[in-house]
């Protein structure tokens, strides 16, 4: 990979140096610098002095933002990553709640946004819908997956046998038949776009859920709409509908303010 040098660059504050040191790293292709990036590498392609930059990569050292390899270059740290990825759980968060309210207000049913944890289904969100016999908050506690269409969504791009190894192990572990079973309905789920749980949680109730995408295109938690079974299985379609359009409209958010987003109609 070769840098572009930039021409005069504008004067900028200290953070805006630092997070063009930090994009610099992050934009380097890792076959052309398997062995990271060197001072003059980064001066390169920031347009700065070496002694400049060489100071300011010293200073992100100390501070866990970069590591420095054995052979003296540079590379984007693992507490760089493990920062982002909390900062991207809370942003998630924060945009999927306007969306659960909508999809409560549209199908009048709880919902809920969860992400995988440890092999199980996690609640982060819920929304009510103030109706007098509805599921109940499940924020802050685990459900097997394949006991939830959620824990079917989060598993959709999973291969196959992983999906299987997934099911047959743990506390809540299923036969060989029932994992076969479970398998095929991640399988029409993948055709359908959207995921059914037919009294599987309880017997009571049924849910749809579906992925969301990050702008990547991968699974980074799902939404779903939980219910009895009575008010949701004769409207499964139209709840579909309305749970595909909340999820289009969290994927846009989330790729709001990414430069390589993928359009989430093709996610």
């Amino acid at each position: 990979m070769v840098f572009e040098q930039k021409q005069n660059p504008p004067a900028r504050s200290g953070a805006s140096r630092v997070m063009a040191i930090l994009d610099a790293m992050a934009s380097a292709d890792p076959a052309g610098f398997p062995d990271g990036l060197s001072v003059a590498d980064v001066a390169r392609v920031v347009g700065r002095e070496k002694s400049v930059v060489s100071r300011q990569l010293k200073s992100l050292l100390e501070t866990g933002m970069v590591a420095r390899r054995p052979s003296g270059r540079y590379e984007l740290s693992w507490r760089l990553f493990a920062l982002a990825v909390r900062a991207g759980d809370q942003r998630l968060t924060k945009l999927a709640a306007p969306q659960l309210l909508r999809l409560t207000e549209s199908v009048r049913e709880r919902t809920y946004l969860s992400v995988l944890s440890d092999g199980e289904v996690l609640t982060v969100l819920s929304e009510g819908s103030r109706r007098s016999i509805e599921a109940v908050n499940w924020v802050g506690r685990t459900i097997p997956v394949h006991r939830s269409s959620s824990g079917m969504a989060l598993l959709m791009d999973y291969e196959d046998e992983h999906i299987l190894d997934m099911v047959r192990r743990g506390a809540d572990a299923v036969s060989d038949r029932e994992a076969g079973e479970f398998l095929a309905r991640v399988e029409e789920s993948r055709r359908r776009g959207y995921t059914v749980a037919n009294r599987v949680f309880d017997p009571e109730l049924f849910g749809i859920g579906a992925p969301v995408r990050d702008f990547t295109g991968r699974i980074k938690a799902a939404v779903n709409i939980s219910g009895p079974a009575f008010r949701i299985e004769p409207h499964v379609q139209a709840f579909g509908g309305h749970l595909l359009s909340a999820v289009r409209a969290l994927q846009t958010s989330l790729c709001s303010d990414v430069r390589s987003c993928a359009d989430p109609s093709d996610l």
